[in-house]
């Protein structure tokens, strides 16, 4: 299970977000790195036409459309090109030995009052796969270090941070005799990496947005829709309440989810969690619903081939940004 804190009111950070967003998921390199748990060849079956056998989460292949998305590494490379060119820009007003950690920062004089807002989702988009932290945790997670993959902060100051972010989006504001970019020079810093894109509306979103359509199409696919069907009867046979599919049941408001994204963990929320993931492997339910998925991305690829050309243009031209920028 993942949670993430967003700090609202750091606008700058659009892009860089964006990006991020488009390369979380199954796929993406960041499975466990022993030899046993190195992710199987699935170059056979991309588009759908065999069902992989799913078991834990690096079992997933990827998907037909993650080809259209920033890697995790494209975002890792994007996020240092950004922070070096913030850093240039702010050493242009005075601001010197800003660090090249792209990290969120937490403000000193308005930490109090800006809100966090917590999003909580399923570690892969097809359900919880890990045995043990359902085990322990249910659909939450050890409260003792809430927020999953909480992000370190440096502190910067109110006057550091008008320069960085220029969040009211003056055109008048200056410092030390210079014009603040609007947005300051970290919007400065995510524009330079857009450059020369046709789109970046639509490279930032297209494929995301068609992603979410077409997970909505695959629910509807006949083997997915019998696979989850099989899977809620399962689930119901070991005791527990009968659900749609598995998202339903990671956000069943049974489970009593606190301010913090985290839930209660009970015993009823546990022993649901752990039949949920034994249901799933005994009948391949991830395994059944990727196949749906890569079968309706394989096809809408073939239908807007264009526009994913399109889109797959304009990220080479940020990725030949970011080699500019971070100098290879």
């Amino acid at each position: 299970m993942r949670a993430a804190s967003l700090r609202a009111g750091v606008a700058a950070l659009t892009a860089l977000a964006a990006l991020a967003g488009c390369s979380a998921g199954p796929g993406s390199g960041s499975g466990p790195g022993s030899a046993a748990d190195e992710a199987p060849d699935t170059s056979a079956y991309t588009d759908g036409s065999r069902v992989p056998k799913v078991e834990k989460e690096w079992d997933i292949p990827e998907l037909p459309l993650a080809r259209y998305e920033f890697s995790a590494d494209d975002t890792k490379r994007t996020s240092q090109a950004q922070a070096r060119g913030a850093e240039r820009c702010m050493a242009g007003f005075g601001f010197t030995g800003f660090s090249l950690d792209p990290t969120r920062p937490v403000l000193v004089d308005r930490q109090a009052s800006v809100a966090a807002l917590v999003a909580v989702a399923m570690a892969t988009p097809f359900g919880e796969l890990d045995l043990d932290e359902a085990r322990r945790w249910g659909y939450g997670w050890d409260p003792k270090s809430p927020g999953g993959d909480r992000e370190k902060g440096r502190t910067v100051t109110e006057a550091q941070y008008q320069v960085l972010y220029n969040p009211d989006r003056s055109a008048d504001l200056t410092v030390k005799g210079r014009k603040v970019p609007e947005g300051g020079c970290f919007g400065q810093a995510s524009a330079r990496l857009t450059e020369g894109v046709e789109d970046p509306t639509r490279m930032y979103t297209y494929t995301s947005s068609r992603t979410q359509a077409l997970a909505k199409k695959a629910r509807k696919d006949p083997d997915v829709s019998e696979a989850l069907r099989t899977w809620a009867a399962c689930v119901e046979d070991r005791g527990f309440k009968r659900y749609k599919g598995r998202e339903e049941a990671f956000r069943d408001e049974a489970w009593d989810r606190g301010d913090d994204g985290n839930t209660r963990r009970t015993r009823r929320e546990r022993d649901t969690a752990v039949a949920d993931i034994e249901c799933a492997r005994e009948h391949n339910t991830v395994g059944v619903w990727w196949a749906g998925e890569a079968r309706a991305q394989s096809a809408d690829i073939e239908s807007h081939r264009e526009r994913y050309e399109a889109v797959r243009r304009d990220q080479d031209v940020v990725r030949a940004n970011v080699r500019d920028v971070v100098g290879d």
